[in-house]
């Protein structure tokens, strides 16, 4: 609509309902200048990440992961709090890796280097199988070492012909003993870091007899299954 003059104010027109405004004239000067698709980028190199790493927690293996620091809410529930978690292992500090066990151990802390045994060439006797129970039950009675002691002892009454797998269980018991015994640990007795030692030992003696930890290897399918 177009409102008329009035003194001290021209004519004006007013959209009401606006409506698109006329065309712009075309400029007669010269185009501007095109502007490139691609800006041109003078500064460093830019090099693309080929592998993206990406870290998922909780994680279930967290490697040489020593300590770290953990957030989580407040007792008041207005915001969070750090807690330091410190990580630390029962079988104390290690300072080498099993060949055939795979598994990590203090070689100073074993008993004494580690041997080349074959326990192929085992002879099952009454006193060996009287050092087995005498290490075992420093422990207390378990299912399983019951029912291996057990084969042991028909095996000497000539009831059950020895396996390999009681070949193994025996001399590795033995052979346990002998490096609690380097160590000077009485028989019978339980030391305070009970955990380390039987690691270092029982993990040298895996070494001794080129074993895996495969617990298959020192126990039966039915010794395994008498802790259920």
């Amino acid at each position: 609509m177009t409102v008329p003059a009035v003194a001290g104010a021209p004519e004006r027109t007013i959209l009401v309902n606006p409506a698109p405004p006329p065309a712009a004239p075309s400029d007669t000067a010269s185009p501007p200048p095109s502007v490139p698709v691609t800006p041109v980028h003078t500064g460093t190199e830019i090099k693309p990440v080929e592998t993206i790493t990406v870290t998922t927690t909780p994680a279930a293996d967290i490697g040489g992961l020593q300590d770290f620091i953990y957030w989580r809410p407040d007792a008041a529930g207005t915001g969070v709090e750090p807690i330091y978690v410190i990580l630390s292992s029962p079988y104390g500090e290690t300072n080498a890796k099993g060949k055939y066990s795979g598994r990590d151990y203090n070689s100073d802390k074993a008993g004494g280097p580690i041997q080349d045994l074959d326990w192929k060439t085992a002879t099952i006797d009454r006193e060996g199988v009287d050092k087995v129970k005498l290490h075992t039950g420093r422990f207390g009675e378990s299912p399983e070492n019951v029912v291996m002691i057990d084969r042991l002892e028909k095996i000497l009454k000539g009831e059950l012909q020895p396996t390999d797998t009681d070949k193994r269980f025996y001399t590795h018991e033995v052979r346990e003993l002998e490096r609690y015994r380097a160590l000077g640990i009485a028989d019978g007795t339980v030391p305070e870091n009970d955990y380390e030692v039987w690691n270092n030992t029982h993990t040298a003696t895996l070494e001794d007899y080129k074993l895996s930890s495969d617990e298959t290897l020192l126990y039966t399918p039915e010794a395994l299954n008498s802790q259920n």
